[in-house]
């Protein structure tokens, strides 16, 4: 049965559009109301809803405001809006913050049914699309299994007779050509930790969704160079790109001006329709169906210089190559892997990554200059990591400077001691993090303690005192407090009306008010569900009746 939530700031709207909702047929059990959005947002924080119906114009927290904020909390909670404004403007942002449509009061109920019943069955057939659609046991799902399966043997297998390229192009269903066209391999590196137009963390099953709506958008984006697109390893996708061949085309500025193309159209068109953030690895181009393996190992290196080029997200393997430093790449790839875990402080991780840096400058100390380059690189990225954290005026800047700490080492002797230097390092760096995180954490409770009397009070305040996204704000805290930045809102005006209820003689709306709660009826409503009785029980009870 569906739960739907109704916010508008005319009590009789409200509860007439919630009687009509529950004698409709619409498998409806249950419809909730609020005044305003900071209501709503309680309610939202609470419990779990198919679907919100709310006003534009409202007092306190109007209907844009609610949306912005469920599209931060819940970016797959659909909306409807329902509002007395006929501006073009309103139902503008409304849609762009995804609402799924736009009635104009006063409204047809055969309308509002309408839009409802076909806002839950979006709702439904999305959860049965991300539940099913990647790994479906249909005969759709099974030819889509197979035909990924036979395009990465054909990216893969090195050794492949004649009679398995016709075979294989047989289960693709002639997506390739085998005769007059260049081709190359895209692979397309998706960064699926956060996503989505309200850009939030991806689930398991969104991002199943994803990859499956990605491929898709691939296919049409590069219909004009024939493009097949199918599942990498991972949060990878790869593209088969197919240029068609001329004898009077030069193939190198031209070719290379279409790759470039094709990168950034594929880049446009995710981040347009998925809003995800992707990055491109381009191959070279070769006329030989049989180079695909090959093709697909410099697209898969191209991609990897991605680590060291953060803000480029078209990388090519003939730029790449062309610079003759692999090594150094592959290198400063793998510092950039030391880097990381010693900012998530994944000990384990970076132990491993370290044996191996050290084996691998054991065997450059017979090159002098090719080792102090390799060593250099990784002594100082790491240090540079107190100055991220703002220890350039700490005892441990000064103890762990490159050049004070190894000063007059002999190589081997440098070696021998980077991995007590790395621990170090380390150490100092996890008590920084530490500390800084008690300390903003410290600062958010401070500034809930001082504010849960105001009923406009939001997430994004709260987030704008401590100058980090509403979406950090959330993850640190829970991380250091287990528990959610609103349920400890919840808790402070629920400890504070308790306190009032028990102390004073103040009247329940007074004490609603004063603890952040504009409704009387709404501050009742979050008290029961706290503390399990009412308010005025709670009085009773703690004042032995």
């Amino acid at each position: 049965m569906y739960k739907i939530l109704v916010v508008d700031d005319e009590p009789t709207v409200s509860s007439g559009i919630k009687g009509y909702l529950m004698r409709s047929d619409l498998e409806i059990g249950h419809v909730e109301t609020a005044l305003n959005g900071f209501e709503a947002l309680d309610c939202l924080r609470m419990d779990t809803y198919d679907l919100v119906l709310t006003d534009i114009q409202m007092g306190m927290m109007n209907g844009i405001e609610l949306m912005e904020a469920i599209l931060l909390e819940q970016p797959h909670l659909p909306v409807i809006v329902i509002s007395a404004h006929e501006k073009f403007d309103f139902a503008k942002r409304a849609l762009r913050l995804g609402a799924k449509d736009y009635l104009i009061k006063p409204v047809e109920l055969d309308e509002l049914m309408r839009v409802v019943d076909k806002a839950l069955q979006e709702k439904k057939e999305m959860g049965r699309l991300t539940l099913q659609r990647p790994d479906a046991d249909s005969k759709d799902g099974y030819l889509l299994k197979k035909r990924h399966e036979a395009l990465i043997e054909l990216v893969t297998e090195t050794d492949l007779q004649e009679k398995d390229y016709e075979d294989l192009l047989r289960e693709i269903g002639n997506s390739l050509k085998e005769q007059g066209y260049w081709y190359g391999i895209a692979a397309v590196h998706l960064n699926l930790s956060k996503g989505g137009f309200s850009n939030q963390d991806i689930t398991l099953m969104d991002r199943k969704l994803l990859k499956y709506a990605s491929v898709n958008i691939l296919e049409e984006s590069l219909s004009d160079w024939c493009g097949v697109a199918f599942y990498g390893f991972g949060n990878q996708l790869v593209c088969v790109i197919q240029l068609e061949a001329t004898d009077h085309v030069d193939t190198r500025l031209p070719m290379n001006s279409q790759l470039n193309l094709i990168g950034q159209t594929i880049i446009i068109n995710l981040k347009q329709y998925l809003n995800v953030d992707v990055t491109v690895g381009m191959s070279t181009l070769s006329l030989d169906l049989s180079m695909l393996p090959k093709l697909m190992e410099e697209a898969n290196a191209a991609i990897e210089w991605r680590k060291l080029h953060p803000d480029n997200h078209v990388l090519y393997y003939e730029d790449m190559s062309a610079l003759g430093n692999m090594r150094m790449m592959e290198w400063a790839a793998k510092v950039e892997e030391m880097v990381l875990h010693l900012k998530t402080l994944d000990e384990a991780k970076l132990s491993q990554e370290l044996q191996s840096a050290v084996k691998i400058l054991t065997n450059l100390m017979h090159s002098e200059g090719l080792f102090h380059s390799c060593f250099g690189l990784v002594v100082y990225r790491l240090y540079g990591l107190l100055f991220d954290n703002g220890q350039e005026s700490s005892s441990a800047f000064r103890q762990y400077d490159p050049d004070v700490y190894f000063r007059g080492m002999e190589i081997s002797r440098k070696v021998a001691c980077l991995p007590e230097y790395v621990l170090g390092l380390s150490e100092v760096i996890r008590v920084c993090i530490s500390e800084r995180d008690q300390t903003v954490v410290s600062r958010i409770t401070t500034y809930i303690y001082n504010h849960y009397g105001n009923h406009e009070l939001k997430i994004q305040d709260i987030a704008g005192e401590v100058h980090f996204s509403a979406a950090y704000v959330s993850y640190l805290f829970k991380r250091e407090t287990n528990k959610n930045v609103w349920d400890f809102v919840s808790e402070v005006r629920i400890e504070e009306a308790k306190r009032l209820l028990a102390v004073t003689d103040l009247k329940r709306y007074e004490i609603s008010y004063q603890v952040g709660y504009q409704s009387p009826e709404h501050f009742s409503r979050m008290f029961k569900r706290f503390i399990g009785i009412s308010p005025a029980d709670y009085r009773k009870e703690i004042r032995g009746n």
